[in-house]
């Protein structure tokens, strides 16, 4: 078989995921490109304007507002994340009894559904029954129940609280693997050298899962700043858009304002560190498989 012959074989054997890629992402993606640069309206034609969206919404207070709380609420939850999941690894790699009940009752609120996790947290922060109210008000922490999804300084700490406890489980879970390939007999001989625990995590754990924890930590970052469930069912952005991130502002101006043109310029501008993310993960793979 000839060279011409092994490229139609190659391109008709590609064919059905180009005609995929190009249906299902390409051709929709170029759609609302196009869009962002126009004015439409639900019940209205897109009229082009241009570069108007972006330029309207890099003068508006609000969606700066909402870029500063995107990177708190990415920040924190991701690194409250990678702390609890590490230590919730380590203390799952000990032979523990109960070890294997500890595993399946941690890794839970991972298999929850979001609706049932976030109607569960909504119970827990009300300041009407709420149980973590009545147990601050037993130890006399507190003097009056707080509304912490109330609150705008209470607020954005609440449904990080939330994001950082659902996704505490898959950092475990990507760690926990990671330790599971570090020869015990390596602890072992640095144990007779004298090497204490804080020195064995410092000099063997620690650079042993290095690459793991990396490559889970930007998953986890795609998947925070990406968030819209806890925030929306939570808060909906609020108080005083003390929790609005740009996911909520995008689908408020979008799907409440009518203004989709708008809401994809916001969403179109969300991308650049996503791809820069997406593109690090794929490098880090696959050049971890040879």
């Amino acid at each position: 078989m000839n060279t011409n012959q092994n490229n139609k074989l190659a391109y008709f054997l590609m064919s059905p995921v180009l005609i995929y890629l190009l249906a299902v992402m390409v051709l929709p993606f170029g759609w609302a490109l196009y869009l962002s640069f126009t004015n439409k309206v639900v019940g209205a034609d897109a009229v082009f304007i241009g570069l108007g969206n972006y330029l309207e919404l890099l003068q508006d207070s609000a969606f700066w507002k909402a870029t500063w709380n995107t990177v708190v609420f990415t920040g924190v939850a991701v690194l409250f994340k990678t702390v609890f999941g590490m230590i919730m690894a380590l203390v799952l790699n000990e032979k523990i009894i109960f070890r294997n009940t500890f595993r399946v009752l941690l890794f839970l609120p991972w298999t929850i559904p979001t609706i049932v996790s976030v109607f569960t947290w909504q119970w827990i922060y009300s300041d009407v029954g709420g149980v973590l109210n009545f147990l601050l008000l037993k130890a006399h922490l507190i003097n009056q129940p707080l509304g912490w999804l109330a609150r705008p300084d209470l607020a954005m700490f609440s449904v990080i609280l939330v994001n950082v406890w659902r996704g505490i489980p898959f950092m475990g879970i990507a760690i926990l693997a990671g330790l599971q390939t570090v020869s015990k007999e390596m602890y072992e001989a640095a144990m007779l050298d004298g090497a204490g625990a804080v020195k064995r995590f410092w000099h063997m754990t620690l650079p042993s899962v290095k690459e793991v924890t990396i490559l889970a930590a930007v998953m986890t970052t795609i998947w925070t700043l990406n968030d819209f469930e806890i925030i929306w069912l939570l808060t909906r952005g609020g108080p005083a858009n003390a929790t609005q991130v740009l996911s909520t502002l995008s689908y408020t101006i979008g799907f409440l304002n009518m203004s989709l043109g708008k809401a994809i310029a916001i969403a179109i501008m969300t991308m650049p560190p996503l791809i820069l993310l997406i593109n690090y993960v794929t490098k880090r793979s696959l050049s971890s498989r040879d």
